[in-house]
């Protein structure tokens, strides 16, 4: 993992981007928030950052812990969106942290719909087949966006998270946690939300109008005066 540093005060505050991005997703925060300090990631496999040897959440949690514990980083916030999110989550489980906010985060297993299910059982047909031609026509014709344009490490991190449901982390969360989420996100859609509240104790949930998967670009100005409040301790005002 790789960091841009901004900033500098009490907290630090790190940012933990999505799939396919890197830490310029969240650098935009650097002129709002000014007195804590804030660690931009990229996360390996992103950005300036290498691929992992080790491809599991588990492992990107342990990288993470070795950067924290490094720079004897005290009065940590975690800030995760999306495939950022399923970090923060494993790191907040296991580690103390001050604070953390998931922003129409991964974790939680999708619920399969019948065409969904038929689009997998299908590409298991094709690679039951074993040629490796019929294969590559499988993931070309039924894999993701994501996963079409992923070198092939990265296509193994990418299987190995999809398939690793983060739900019985969520109890282990004892830190305060915001949840924010886009009303209209279909790649996270809400019900995974309304399970992390749920389930994280000190939780809640704040829902951005209008909004997809990419809630805080979509509106900033909002997700920044939540995080302002959030993490300056006003959070009875987003009621």
């Amino acid at each position: 993992m790789n960091f841009v540093i901004e900033n500098s005060g009490k907290l630090n505050i790190i940012f933990l981007h999505g799939w396919g991005a890197d830490h310029k997703s969240f650098l935009w925060l650097k002129d709002y928030i000014k007195n804590h300090t804030l660690h931009f990631a990229d996360l390996d496999g992103f950005g300036t950052a290498a691929e992992p040897n080790d491809i599991t959440i588990a492992g990107y949690c342990q990288r993470l812990r070795k950067y924290v514990k490094e720079n004897g980083l005290q009065n940590v916030v975690l800030v995760g969106h999306s495939f950022g999110g399923r970090v923060a989550i494993e790191y907040a489980s296991k580690y103390s942290i001050e604070k953390l906010v998931l922003v129409d985060a991964a974790g939680i297993k999708p619920k399969a719909s019948l065409k969904k299910w038929w689009r997998i059982k299908k590409f298991k047909i094709a690679k039951w087949l074993s040629e490796k031609k019929v294969i590559k026509l499988a993931e070309n014709k039924y894999g993701s966006a994501d996963y079409k344009t992923a070198s092939h490490q990265m296509k193994l991190v990418l299987k190995e998270c999809l398939a690793y449901d983060q739900t019985n982390l969520l109890k282990n969360i004892n830190c305060p946690t915001m949840i924010v989420w886009g009303e209209k996100d279909k790649d996270t859609p809400m019900y995974m939300a309304k399970t992390m509240e749920k389930n994280i104790k000190q939780s809640k949930l704040v829902v951005l109008k209008n909004c997809g998967h990419f809630s805080f670009l979509e509106k900033p100005y909002e997700f920044y005066k939540y995080i302002d409040l959030f993490i300056e301790n006003k959070g009875d005002k987003y009621e």
